[in-house]
């Protein structure tokens, strides 16, 4: 009896599928041609959907890039910072390695205290920096997936120049 269901049934529910198919492709309209001389009118033509979808999208595009550039000027911000910082930590070691040549019992005290307090405070400063960073970078990279989907957040002209540079030699790590 099942397949005496399915024999009569099958067709039918095909039958159907297609009439609500054609039904569906009829009630489509196309929007109306209009003449040269209604285009050339002084009337303001209201914005059908899509013109004002790709009117909000232009604006939303236009409002990311404002925020990519802030976040870019930041970003430039963080690196002269830390920049500022190595010629600080540069200038107390030359400091520090200039004492070694002293006769002074106690000579290397100071600037190796020195040293060592400034890097400890550079450590805390770049630490509340990166966290604070983080935190808005991943609101800006969510905001150009929510804007361009899952990709979305490699149009971002941070993430287009974010080539690591190649450590110097004098950073590279000892093989061991």
């Amino acid at each position: 009896m099942e397949k005496h269901v399915l024999k009569f049934l099958g067709p039918g529910v095909f039958a159907a599928a297609a009439f609500a198919l054609a039904l569906g492709a009829g009630a489509q309209t196309t929007a109306p041609v209009e003449s040269p001389a209604a285009a050339k009118s002084s009337q303001t033509v209201p914005m059908n959907h899509h013109q004002k979808d790709g009117a909000a999208m232009a604006k939303r595009e236009a409002d990311m890039k404002a925020k990519c550039q802030v976040m870019m000027a930041k970003k430039q911000e963080m690196k002269d910072k830390l920049q500022a910082m190595d010629a600080k930590l540069d200038e107390l070691v030359a400091e520090m390695n200039a004492a070694k040549d002293s006769k002074e019992p106690d000579a290397m005290e100071k600037p190796m205290a020195a040293v060592i307090n400034e890097l400890v405070a550079q450590r805390k400063a770049t630490r509340a920096m990166m966290m604070e960073m983080q935190s808005e970078m991943m609101t800006h990279m969510m905001d150009h997936m929510a804007l361009h989907g899952t990709k979305g957040a490699m149009k971002c002209p941070m993430m287009k120049s974010a080539k690591a540079p190649a450590p110097k030699a004098e950073e590279k790590m000892p093989t061991m």
